[in-house]
């Protein structure tokens, strides 16, 4: 099953390469491989219950160094909720790209599908060298969809994401790599860490910062504009990137790294992990209020990705377990709040021709599902209870309340303020605005095939509240209990 949720969307590129000339098969296969990959994500959590953990060596080519993979809680959690909104994500592009009539739908499949794999390869990495891999075939698997647009701003957008990218991650995380194995003699992840308990504070501190800002996709400012300039990609694209692969793996790297190879050595990194937890705390803040300013609505949502993830990288700094639950509570509350929120503006557009936060006005009477499922996924997106998306910012708070950081549970609280900000007044005017006396640019409205999708996306968001303890009990393994 390890070996189909890492094959599957291989194999699902492939297939959409090899029949591009044939609409219906190109596009059967692009929703067959993603819906295979989200079964075997899924069959992997349930193994992982069972008390059935697996392990995938698949070459050695230093003494103790491997390509291998292998089933541990956060990252098989995390890898299941991506997946899961990859394969309703698919059904959504193909009938999006149909709609729209949009030119190379195969390259845009195939590289999303290269995508979905690298993610998968660095949730389910066994040792740092397999997720520096698998991090590098991401960076590189992604820039084809920045440029999708083929456009001044794509073309700038793809220059931007390729140096920032790749520059931070072999000039900062790559030497970070070579230095934990000087250190500890090892790099495979393991619970409590690798590093050594009595290493120095300084070396601990540089080797968290090198680690956190080389895996710059996680876009902790200064290197956060790769994602904001994301944003200038067509929808279809632009969902795969920002929230279903790059900026989800990002965070998901460094928290595996904090969990897996600091561990209890990040008592000794504590001045380095402040001044990352200020930088997290207040780029969430500065980034709500740029989405506030922001017109075209997938750049507001860039900016709202960019927000979230500071908030689960402020959790992460806290290194204590309330802190852990956490980012990974954030992550998969954010993935599917997300990817429901950028389907929604793309149904939008698709529908209507409007991409611009102030022509939403009355937009939602025309369209009461889409706003419907856009309302769900908004009030996660925000933290407001009982939904999904309120817990994390509960415990992050008290995580650092906790380790007497309350200045920055108060950043947290002003960035969820923020966030309401610029999210809040959308929907709403959106509900309760003069319905438009034309809004379709088709003459059907709104098409069935659009809307499944999305609203099955915000069930399942609105659900997952339902599997908050569970979720707790399966990854208290992973910081000890």
């Amino acid at each position: 099953m390890l070996m189909a949720a890492l094959a599957a969307p291989l194999a699902r590129a492939a297939l959409v390469a090899l029949s591009a000339r044939i609409a219906w098969l190109r596009d059967s296969m692009n929703i067959l491989g993603a819906a295979a990959q989200a079964i075997a994500a899924g069959g992997l959590v349930s193994a992982l219950v069972a008390g059935a953990p697996a392990r995938l060596d698949l070459a050695q080519p230093m003494p103790g160094i491997g390509i291998s993979f292998v089933t541990e809680p956060v990252g098989v959690v995390i890898a299941a909720a991506l997946a899961l909104m990859g394969a309703l994500n698919a059904v959504h592009a193909v009938f999006f790209q149909r709609l729209q009539g949009a030119q190379a739908s195969a390259r845009l499949f195939a590289f999303s599908a290269l995508a979905a794999a690298m993610t998968a390869g660095v949730a389910y990495s066994a040792n740092l060298f397999t997720l520096f891999i698998c991090y590098q075939g991401l960076i590189l698997a992604s820039a084809p969809l920045i440029a999708h647009g083929g456009d001044a701003a794509a073309r700038r957008a793809t220059r931007v994401h390729i140096t920032t990218l790749l520059g931070c991650s072999i000039g900062l995380l790559l030497p970070a790599i070579v230095w934990t194995y000087a250190l500890s003699g090892d790099v495979e992840f393991r619970v409590g860490g690798i590093l050594p308990a009595d290493i120095s504070p300084i070396i601990a501190s540089a080797l968290l910062a090198l680690n956190v800002f080389g895996l710059a996709a996680a876009a902790l400012p200064p290197f956060h504009r790769w994602l904001a300039l994301s944003a200038a990609t067509p929808h279809a694209a632009f969902i795969v990137v920002a929230v279903l692969t790059v900026a989800p793996a990002g965070v998901l790297g460094v928290l595996r790294t904090t969990l897996y190879v600091f561990g209890d050595a990040m008592a000794q990194a504590r001045v380095a992990a402040v001044v990352i937890l200020a930088i997290a705390g207040g780029a969430m803040c500065l980034a709500a209020l740029n989405a506030l300013g922001k017109s075209d609505l997938r750049e507001r949502l860039a900016y709202g990705v960019i927000s979230q993830n500071g908030a689960g990288l402020a959790a992460i700094m806290a290194a204590a377990p309330p802190g852990y639950f956490s980012a990974i509570l954030q992550t998969i509350a954010q993935s599917f709040a997300a990817t429901t929120l950028a389907m929604a503006f793309a149904t939008v557009a698709a529908a209507t021709g409007r991409t611009a936060a102030q022509d939403m006005a009355g937009v939602g009477r025309a369209m009461p599902w889409v706003f419907a499922a856009m309302t769900v996924a908004a009030l996660s997106f925000i933290g407001l209870p009982p939904l999904v998306g309120a817990w994390p910012r509960l415990w992050v708070v008290t995580a650092l309340a906790e380790e007497n950081l309350r200045w920055a549970g108060a950043l947290i609280a002003i960035g969820s303020i923020a966030t309401f900000a610029y999210l809040a007044p959308l929907v709403a005017r959106g509900l309760v605005g003069e319905a438009p006396s034309d809004p379709f640019v088709r003459p059907d409205g709104v098409d069935a095939r659009l809307i499944a999708p999305l609203v099955a996306c915000a069930l399942a968001t609105a659900s997952l509240l339902f599997v908050v303890d569970p979720l707790a009990r399966l990854l208290a393994p992973s910081w000890g209990g």
